[in-house]
């Protein structure tokens, strides 16, 4: 490894400070186009477009739309090979901001920062193309544009699963990617070792009882009666069955039955989520979901359980985390870094981080002057645009740091 001339905290957010415009023009350009999971042509194009005209060799239809890319660095040994993973697509939401760069597709909008998400790589494959055209790039990179994080396909693959299972993490030794984050003001990042964001299954019961007449109810068997009984019960699951040092959400979210006020129906079909931070409390939460099921059944009900498992936690490697929180600290200050607390949404990069030891940190994205937060998956949701260049440099510095410390 070339020791002679290691690159610096400051130049690497120098260099990303410099692409402030490009950054910004490639979000704004993804913006106005959004495409929601495992539809992200255009967005795919534009980033093997860049990646090309950078001279780094972009594979294409990878988990069907991602994009994989690798910058090789110019050294003696080789060094380690870290991965840099964005997420690409968009959500269902019409836009209501009223910027020039406003989505031009109605009914979508990229309200989660993917947009930014991607634009940010793109920087840091810029910065670090340069690095290793120097000679001074302590290893590889491997650039993972990774489609549909939002949603899954029809054999219940994410983007990220399905990059995990055709074999996208097999040559890499660390991953790192990052998220923006609404409520965290310019130029702070946040992240801490273990379970960082939870794992989320859905749920469903269709709760079975006797239909009948309203004016005579002693005739049937109200499933809305039986599915207020399991309403009740289930919500004694993390009052009373979860450790109160532990964390768990269930939250039933929809409700419904009937289609007369004088019917009383057959069914009634309640659904929602469950969220945790470890395997552990995830089998606690479906073990007692089906213990509240069988008060159903104790009234003359039936109860047709379905749960999906969805994204698994996302647990950041202690060691990777503290390489990561070393650079952090480096290029952007003590006093920027912070260990936030864990958040009960989940996120795929999950798949990543059960394969190779990682981190995941979030990027504060909120103008200083702001009197209040855009929270994402909303219409109004937005971004500082000033965050895009630190963002790069949280990447590239991250990814240095453990190819230095490692190689």
């Amino acid at each position: 490894m070339n020791q002679k001339n290691p690159i610096t905290s400051e130049e690497i957010l120098a260099r990303a400070t410099a692409l402030q415009d490009q950054i910004v023009d490639w979000r704004r350009t993804i913006h106005k186009q959004p495409e929601l999971s495992f539809t992200e042509i255009k967005t795919a194009r534009l980033v093997q477009s860049v990646l090309n005209d950078l001279g780094i060799e972009a594979e294409t239809g990878v988990a069907k739309t991602g994009v994989v890319g690798r910058v090789v660095g110019k050294n003696d040994s080789g060094g380690p090979t870290v991965g840099l993973r964005a997420d690409m697509d968009a959500l269902p939401i019409q836009e209501e901001n009223g910027t020039e760069f406003d989505s031009e597709r109605p009914g979508l909008m990229h309200a989660c920062g993917h947009d930014a998400h991607t634009a940010m790589l793109l920087g840091a494959a810029t910065v670090l193309k340069g690095f290793a055209d120097e000679g001074r790039l302590p290893g590889s990179i491997k650039l993972l544009f990774q489609p549909s994080e939002e949603n899954r396909d029809d054999e219940n693959l994410s983007g990220g699963e399905r990059m995990v299972k055709e074999g996208v993490m097999d040559d890499i030794d660390a991953i790192f990617g990052l998220h923006v984050d609404s409520r965290s003001t310019v130029g702070k990042v946040g992240t801490r070792p273990g379970g960082f964001l939870a794992g989320g299954d859905s749920v469903k019961a269709v709760i079975r009882g006797k239909g009948g007449h309203g004016a005579a109810p002693h005739m049937a068997n109200d499933p809305l009666v039986l599915a207020a009984h399991f309403l009740l019960a289930v919500q004694n699951i993390v009052s009373r069955r979860l450790d109160p040092l532990e964390s768990g959400v269930v939250s039933l979210t929809t409700i419904h039955g009937g289609t007369a006020i004088n019917v009383i129906p057959e069914t009634v079909t309640i659904a929602g989520t469950m969220r945790s931070l470890t395997p552990e409390i995830s089998q606690l939460l479906e073990d007692e979901m089906r213990r509240a099921c069988k008060v159903v059944e104790a009234l003359g009900g039936e109860v047709d359980l379905e749960i999906i498992k969805y994204y698994p936690p996302t647990v950041n490697d202690p060691e990777a985390t503290e390489v990561a929180v070393h650079g952090l600290k480096k290029l952007l200050g003590n006093e920027q870094v912070h260990e936030p607390k864990p958040v009960m949404g989940g996120e795929d990069f999950s798949y990543m981080l059960r394969e190779k030891p990682g981190c995941f940190f979030v990027l504060g994205v909120k103008g200083e002057d702001w009197d209040q937060d855009y929270p994402v998956h909303t219409s109004t949701f937005r971004i500082d645009e000033t965050a895009l260049p630190i963002g790069t440099a949280a990447l590239v510095a991250s990814a240095v740091e453990w190819m230095t410390q490692k190689g």
